[in-house]
């Protein structure tokens, strides 16, 4: 599996590797597909691994963001703590992802605190550089 190449998931042990793997589902999904809604409860985060998933924030239909590459990751809602999704994630393409369950997540990270610590600075990171891409 190609999880040590993801920003995300890099650095990690090979033992949270491996229990990752073991709760990452793959899924297919066709073009105009609803992965989530807006105000959804935030349970799953999501790796895309084929296609191109829209995100959309509010009532209109303007695109914020299109996940697109290999590995990209999004759902980040359900392991930063929210409870429900704060956009609607829609595929534009058929599309392959990773889905993941925040509860089994927690669960690998409580047995690997040290590569817990890492994923969420990385992912910190992400979103931060999410953040200004959109802004510049």
């Amino acid at each position: 599996m190609f999880l040590p190449k993801i920003d995300v998931f890099k650095d990690l042990r090979q033992e949270a590797i491996n229990d990752i793997s073991e709760i990452a589902f793959k899924e297919s999904h066709d073009e105009g597909e609803v992965l989530y809604a807006q105000g959804d409860p935030a349970n799953c985060f999501y790796i895309l691994v084929h296609g191109k998933v829209a995100l959309k924030i509010g009532n209109k239909a303007e695109i914020v963001y299109v996940v697109e590459r290999l590995g990209e990751t999004f759902g980040w809602d359900s392991v930063v703590g929210l409870d429900s999704y704060v956009a609607e994630a829609r595929c534009v393409d058929r599309t392959d992802l990773l889905k993941i369950e925040r509860r089994r997540l927690d669960e690998v990270f409580d047995k690997h605190e040290r590569s817990g610590r890492k994923f969420y600075r990385r992912l910190a990171g992400a979103l931060g550089q999410k953040l200004i891409d959109l802004h510049s």
